[in-house]
C-alpha cells in the first residue's frame, strides 16, 4: 500500500517470528528481549507458525464475527452498556462518541465491544447478545491461541529478568485460572465525503495490562517512542501481529522493558476511512503481586499492592478528572499528551 507519508514517520519495528518462539530459536529470543528493551512493541511473524490452530484461520474469523456484530441495531447493543453491565469494563458496548477524543474538541470516534476472557473460558456467566453463542467455538481458540502465544513471550522475558519459576511472568497469566483479560472489538466510523480534517478518534495512552495483541489490516497506529516528538505511523504487515508491552510489563521489570504510548490517527491529508480491528488484551491474575519482580525485596505474605488494586486504581483515575493528572498511573509515563 503507497502512502504519502514521509519515510521518517514511519517506526522501524522488529520482526519475532512466532515459530521461532516456539522452537525455542535463540536469535528470536534475542530479538524479542531487544524488542521489549528498545521499543515496546513489535510484529510477531506468524506465516510459518506450525500450531494445530492455524492463527490466520482465527483471525478470519474474528473479523468477520466483529463486523456482523457491530451490524446488530443500536438498541440490541446498548442493551449490553459496557459503562452498566459491569466493572472495569471488562465486557460489553461503548457507542461512538461517548468519550473525548485525541484532539481538543474532538470526540472519540469508534465504536468497540468488549468480550470477557473469563466467560469465553466459562469461568463465570455474563450477559451477552445472542450472536455470542454462535461463535463462542471460535473466542474459544482464539483466547487459547492468544495465551499460549503469550506464554511463549513471557518465557523469554522471564528468562532475561532472571525470575525464578514462583514469580516468573507466565506463573501470573495461567490458562486454567480466571483472569481480567479480554477480547475488545473496534470499529472506527469513516470520515464524511471530501472531509480530509486530520483525526484522532482515540485518545493517546499505554496498556495498563501486561501485554496487547493486535489485529488491523489498515494503516492508522501511530507510537510516539520514548525521547521522540514525533507520532509514528506503525504499517500493518499481512500475517502479523502487532504485540506492544503493557505498564505491568514495565513495573514488573524496573523499567527494563517499556509500554509505548500509541494512538489511532488518520493519514496525512486525509480523513479517516472505516476500519475495523481487535485486539486481545492480557492482565496479571487478580492476585499477582505489583513489585519488580526482578529485585531483591519480592513481597511475602499479602502485604503488597494485588493487580485487582493496581488495575482499580488505574481505572479510578481514568474515570475522575483527568486534566490535572497528566502522571505515570494515567499513562504509563510522564508527560504523555
Amino acid at each position: 500500500m503507497k502512502l504519502d507519508v514521509p519515510p521518517s514517520l514511519f517506526a522501524p519495528l522488529k520482526t519475532i517470528r512466532l515459530q521461532g518462539l516456539r522452537d525455542g530459536s535463540l536469535e528470536e529470543k534475542r530479538k524479542l528481549v531487544a524488542a521489549a528493551q528498545e521499543d515496546g512493541i513489535f510484529y510477531l511473524d506468524f506465516n510459518d507458525d506450525l500450531g494445530e490452530l492455524k492463527v490466520s484461520d482465527l483471525i478470519e474469523g474474528i473479523y468477520n464475527f466483529s463486523k456482523s456484530l457491530f451490524a446488530l441495531d443500536l438498541e440490541e447493543k446498548m442493551k449490553y452498556d459496557v459503562d452498566k453491565v459491569g466493572e472495569l469494563k471488562l465486557n460489553g458496548y461503548k457507542p461512538i462518541r461517548r468519550n473525548i477524543g485525541g484532539i481538543k474538541g474532538q470526540r472519540d470516534g469508534f465504536e468497540s465491544y468488549a468480550i470477557p476472557r473469563n466467560g469465553i473460558l466459562a469461568f463465570n456467566e455474563f450477559p451477552h447478545p445472542p450472536l455470542l453463542d454462535t461463535q463462542m467455538p471460535l473466542l474459544q481458540n482464539f483466547t487459547l491461541t492468544c495465551i499460549d502465544i503469550a506464554q511463549h513471550i513471557f518465557m523469554a522475558l522471564s528468562a532475561e529478568l532472571d525470575l525464578p519459576e514462583s514469580h516468573s511472568l507466565a506463573t501470573f497469566h495461567r490458562a486454567d485460572a480466571p483472569a481480567p483479560d479480554i477480547i475488545r472489538l473496534l470499529k472506527y466510523a469513516p470520515s464524511g465525503e471530501g472531509d480530509s480534517e486530520f483525526r484522532v478518534p482515540q485518545t493517546p495512552h499505554t496498556d495498563l495490562g501486561s501485554l496487547t495483541m493486535l489485529f488491523a489490516d489498515s494503516p492508522g497506529l501511530q507510537i510516539r517512542p520514548d525521547g521522540c516528538d514525533e507520532w509514528l505511523y506503525i504499517m500493518p504487515k499481512e500475517n502479523h501481529a502487532l504485540i506492544n508491552l503493557g505498564d505491568a510489563m514495565s513495573l514488573w521489570s524496573g523499567g527494563l522493558f517499556r509500554s509505548v504510548l500509541h494512538r489511532v490517527a488518520s493519514l496525512p491529508g486525509k480523513g479517516m476511512n472505516e476500519r475495523y480491528s481487535f485486539a486481545f488484551l492480557m492482565r496479571p491474575e487478580n492476585q499477582a503481586p505489583m513489585v519488580p519482580l526482578n529485585s531483591d525485596c519480592l513481597p511475602e505474605g499479602e502485604d503488597f499492592l494485588t493487580s485487582e488494586n493496581w488495575i482499580k486504581a488505574k481505572f479510578g483515575i481514568l474515570r475522575g478528572d483527568t486534566s490535572k493528572n497528566k502522571s505515570r498511573i494515567l499513562t504509563g509515563r510522564d508527560s504523555a499528551v
